[in-house]
Formats: structure tokens, sequence, C-alpha cells
């Protein structure tokens, strides 16, 4: 005890244990910052997609509290920190354009329970704009202030940036979902 080191007697874990109690923390702290974002708009300013339980739809008022620009390879997100509260903490894997933008995170086991995966869809109103946003590579959220309806400036870029694909979104989750059940089955005859 006196040679200065702390004695952990704790439990160890491993590094792939603790990535996934940190995801799972910033996961229910995220839903629930959303839940409670959601709850300052009327009941249909959030819909269930209707091909997808696990995909939620923004109406067009809402999504327009977003803004999005391309820089090179990039899609840029812009968030107000009123939506920054949930967007800067949501573990998003990936993002699609085909319909809509989406951003997409995956479910994670959190104590004896799992944390639902969940797809967000950001209403985009021109095809070439979606068109245009489905070449970028990248999907990169940054901070930015409104004045007067009109950007007035980029703080920066927050989170991580995530892969970006012109792919259906439904159908990609489709891909997902069954090559994971592809990979339960194979374990079972290892």
């Amino acid at each position: 005890m006196g040679n200065g080191k702390q004695d952990d007697d704790g439990p160890k874990i491993s590094p792939e244990e603790a990535a996934r109690i940190k995801r799972a923390a910033y996961q229910l702290a995220s839903y629930a910052n959303f839940l409670r974002w959601s709850a300052n708009f009327q009941k249909d300013e959030v819909t269930r997609h209707p091909r997808h339980d696990r995909v939620m739809m923004l109406s067009p008022m809402q999504s327009a509290r977003f803004a999005f620009a391309i820089e090179g390879d990039t899609l840029l997100l812009g968030v107000q920190p009123f939506e920054a509260i949930w967007v800067a903490t949501m573990p998003f894997d990936r993002a699609y354009v085909s319909d809509r933008l989406y951003l997409s995170g995956d479910g994670v086991a959190c104590m004896d329970n799992k944390l639902p995966p969940l797809g967000l869809g950001f209403f985009i109103d021109d095809q070439a704009k979606r068109k245009a946003m489905s070449e970028a590579k990248w999907l990169q959220p940054v901070r930015m202030r409104m004045q007067g309806g009109h950007v007035a400036a980029i703080d920066g870029a927050f989170g991580k940036r995530i892969p970006l694909s012109g792919t259906d979104i439904i159908k990609a989750l489709g891909d997902v979902a069954a090559a994971k059940l592809k990979q339960q089955d194979m374990s079972r005859f290892y």
C-alpha cells in the first residue's frame, strides 16, 4: 500500500467488452435525448418507415433544422445546438442516400437487454440533391449556428465520420440481418 500504486482488485474486462459498454452508455443516453427532442414536436413529425419499424423518418419541418453541404468526398451534416445534444452521442455506423438521407446505428447489448438498432431518415426535397449526396463516400456531422433562417457559422466537426452509401437502407438492413443469421447458423457447426 505504501508504494504509491493503487491496487486494482476490480473485475478485469476485455477491450471489446469495454467498447460495448461504452457504446451502450452513449446509445442509451442519445436515445433518451432523441425522445426528449422529439417530444417538442407534434406526434406526426416523427413517423416509422412503412417497410421497417426500426427506421424513423423526420418530417420536412424537422429535417429543415439540419443543413447539408458537400466538401470533397464528404457530405457535411449541419447540426444546430438543440439537435447536437443527441446527434453528438448517437453511435451511427452508416449513412445511406436513396429516397432520403438515412443515418443508421446497430443495436448493442445493454445489461440483460439489447438496445435496438435505429435508422433516422431526413427528408431531402430534390432528386438532384440526393444524387449529389449519394456520390459522397463519407458523412461528417458539423456544428452550425443559424441566424435569420440562414447558416451563420460552421463551428467544426464533431462525432465520427461514417461511411455513406447510395444503397436503399431497407435492403441494406435486410442484408445485414441475413448475414448475421447466416453467421449464427454457421457458428452452430463449429
